[in-house]
């Protein structure tokens, strides 16, 4: 999945920036119901119970569906996830760690002069998940799954280029903060993400 997506992102971002012509087939037109996925990647950072902020980056994921109000608001619901396999030193032992992350918030988009640059904030629920697997060769760590949930808040500004009636592409940055109990109290994701939306 990493390789997925070193491989396909920069591609998407040239068919972004380099096709002006083909970006201005159709007008922005936003009415109704409307929905989006993304993918890219980002930096995540949080502390641990040593009050270090190891930063680790990865692939992330979002998707959304919403309803235009009016030309320039899009308000609606917002997923975003984002998961990583590190190796954490345990005394004289390295144990391989999986960490989860997820957000699902209530967004509103505002696309000011309803033209393709767009900002999005959200709010909502933040989800955790750490999960400790040691070898069979080591028995000093126990295995383990924590699971926490917080308050999640994520502000995202990008610009989006329609190609046709109903498809939007698009690029954006992501600010993602995650308030959560031991072990990672809060996260914090740094990215940049491609992005594709239908409107109807």
């Amino acid at each position: 999945m990493h390789r997925f997506f070193q491989r396909s992102l920069p591609l998407v971002m040239l068919a972004c920036a380099g096709s002006p012509l083909v970006a201005e087939a159709a007008p922005h037109v936003r009415t109704g119901f409307c929905a989006g996925v993304g993918f890219g990647f980002e930096s995540v950072s949080w502390s641990d119970e040593d009050d270090r902020q190891p930063s680790e980056n990865s692939g992330v994921m979002n998707a959304r569906a919403g309803w235009a109000v009016k030309p320039d608001m899009v308000l609606g619901v917002e997923f975003w996830g984002w998961a990583k396999d590190v190796e954490v030193l345990a005394g004289d032992f390295v144990v391989p760690v999986e960490v989860q992350l997820g957000a699902v918030t209530a967004c509103a988009t505002l696309f000011p002069d309803a033209g393709g640059f767009f900002v999005r904030l959200g709010a909502g629920l933040a989800y955790g998940q750490v999960t400790v697997e040691p070898p069979p060769t080591v028995t000093e760590v126990a295995a383990g799954k924590e699971t926490r949930t917080g308050f999640a808040a994520n502000i995202a500004p990008g610009y989006e280029w329609r190609v046709s009636k109903r498809l939007a592409i698009g690029l954006q940055g992501d600010i993602v903060y995650l308030g959560l109990g031991d072990p990672l109290h809060n996260a914090f994701g740094y990215g940049v993400n491609a992005q594709f939306n239908w409107y109807w």
